[in-house]
């Protein structure tokens, strides 16, 4: 049997159509008080009346009907998709309504959902204490490398700074790369010691009550500069009078300093790098135009001291002392 032969129009909402099955019992009480009138002696009821009870009843019924078959046919289509296909189990002694189908579907649910809860949870633990091994075994590496390194820019400083020997200039200019290699490496390398160290908790953040201009100010040389190696300008835009927000500044001017270098690398000549400041609520934003997407360690410095960043359409927004800081991974 087609749905459209089984119920009416399902644009009604199952309120209305409540509503309109509670009409039969109003009829039936308006039946009730009529013919109690018009049945007493001497008294007799119009045409009229009969009529308008006659066509009254019929159409209450034919709504009743109309309403039952309704929610009928939507139980048994709910009760045949909880039950889902048929099993080769036997079936019970009893006979089940659709009520008690779409109950034990509904518990089926409740306890299958618990189930993924408890699994996501354990590889959620799972997943962090692997972190953190990792992050460990990566600090470790990094503390051997670091110490490695110190064997070997010791020497190259030796050589360039306490002359044993002529050298000349080529040799000279072999050590100076050679110990700027260095250099670099041991940045680097001590950058990735940051990163392990705030995956497995042992960053921590010397927060301080910091106005935000003063550390825009702090890293407008720097920006000046990788913006003048594209030909570009800066401008900045700092908002007067902005709330001192918790921050640890040193490792806040470092981040800034490195995302503004990213900024100034996807600048042009007819485009400057555009820093501003502003108040959001009680904490100070900072929107670096052009976009850029934070590096790791610029996102370890600034998640350590609870900072939080958006990319935005044409601008990265830092938001700064807008609650306590928290774990790197969101």
């Amino acid at each position: 049997m087609r749905r459209s032969q089984i119920t009416p129009p399902v644009s009604w909402t199952v309120g209305w159509r409540l509503v309109v099955g509670l009409l039969p019992s109003l009829v039936a009480v308006a039946l009730v008080i009529g013919l109690f009138y018009y049945g007493e002696v001497g008294r007799s009821a119009p045409r009229v009346v009969l009529v308008v009870a006659s066509v009254l009843a019929a159409v209450s019924l034919a709504t009743t009907w109309l309403n039952a078959r309704y929610f009928a046919a939507r139980i048994m289509r709910l009760a045949r998709a909880a039950e889902g296909p048929a099993s080769a189990a036997p079936a019970p002694e009893r006979r089940v309504d659709e009520f008690e189908r779409i109950e034990r579907a509904v518990g089926n649910l409740g306890s299958a959902l618990s189930a993924a809860e408890a699994e996501r949870e354990r590889a959620s633990a799972a997943a962090d204490a692997q972190r953190q091994a990792e992050a460990t075994m990566l600090a470790g590496v990094v503390s051997d490398s670091l110490a490695q390194l110190d064997e070997v820019r010791l020497p190259l400083h030796i050589l360039l700074e306490s002359r044993f020997g002529d050298l000349n200039e080529n040799q000279e200019e072999l050590l100076r790369d050679a110990r700027n290699a260095a250099d670099t490496i041991d940045t680097a390398l001590r950058r990735l010691g940051q990163v392990a160290d705030a995956d497995r908790g042992a960053l921590t953040a010397n927060l301080e009550a910091v106005q935000i201009n003063d550390v825009v100010r702090s890293v407008a040389p720097i920006a000046r500069a990788a913006a003048v190696r594209h030909q570009a300008q800066l401008r900045l835009n700092l908002e007067p009078g902005l709330p001192r927000v918790p921050a640890d500044r040193a490792r806040l001017a470092e981040a800034l300093a490195l995302i503004t270098v990213a900024a100034a690398d996807a600048t042009k000549a007819d485009r400057p790098l555009e820093i501003a400041t502003a108040r959001d609520g009680s904490a100070a934003v900072v929107r670096l135009s052009p976009s850029t997407e934070p590096s790791v360690f610029a996102q370890r410095l600034l998640t350590v001291q609870g900072a939080t960043w958006r990319v935005e359409l044409d601008a990265l927004a830092l938001i700064v002392g807008a609650g306590p800081a928290r774990s790197p991974h969101r």
